[in-house]
């Protein structure tokens, strides 16, 4: 009789994310078939994606391309003060590129050039983001830094709803950890609106 073998990613208490191709990485020379037992590979438990809905470019044109990058650099300054912050280069330019990289997507996304992707290609945040682990603890400090920024640069209320819709469903495709298999939590716009706009209708 054939001996079972079985790779087991639960063994931590974590649910891992692409937990198959982190092993590959990591064992390169392992036999992954035909060997002379029955190799089993856990279930894959992962994330049903909402859609993304990127939005128009009026955000650009009210806000410029100076203003967008101003913004996402006063995101990660909030978000250095955090756990999150951990995961981010401690060498100053390092961090100063990646945060540059992050605004090239975000001019781009609300309607600027083209700039992220003639340099780095399709946005694919998860696969982006692999190497570096994220949770969905560590999105919800991504998403509450992100209130706080909107609140603190005044960002235009008029595209506020716009903007939120974005980055609320596109936050869900950073995470590439699981620790839970409850479903992601959602943010929706009606939930945060008294908070970003006030009760004005």
């Amino acid at each position: 009789m054939n001996k079972h073998t079985q790779s087991n990613s639960c063994q931590n208490g974590r649910i891992n994310s692409f937990t198959q191709l982190s092993q590959m990485e990591q064992q390169p020379n392992k036999v992954r078939f035909g060997a002379e037992d029955i190799r089993i590979v856990d279930s894959m438990i992962d994330i049903i994606f909402p859609p993304v809905p990127f939005p128009s470019n009026k955000i650009f044109k009210t806000m410029g391309e100076e203003k967008i990058r101003e913004m996402v650099w006063h995101h990660h300054r909030l978000l250095l003060k955090t756990k999150v912050g951990d995961l981010f280069p401690k060498n100053g330019d390092a961090f100063k590129m990646a945060v540059d990289k992050s605004a090239d997507l975000f001019v781009e996304a609300l309607g600027g050039d083209p700039i992220f992707t003639e340099q780095h290609g399709g946005f694919h945040l998860r696969m982006r983001h692999f190497k570096v682990p994220i949770d969905e603890s560590d999105r919800e400090i991504w998403l509450a830094m992100y209130k706080k920024t909107l609140k603190e640069i005044d960002f235009p209320k008029e595209h506020l709803e716009e903007f939120w819709n974005w980055i609320e469903a596109l936050s869900i495709r950073m995470i590439n950890r699981r620790t839970t298999m409850e479903a992601v939590k959602r943010h929706h716009w009606s939930k945060v609106r008294n908070e970003l706009i006030g009760d004005k209708k």
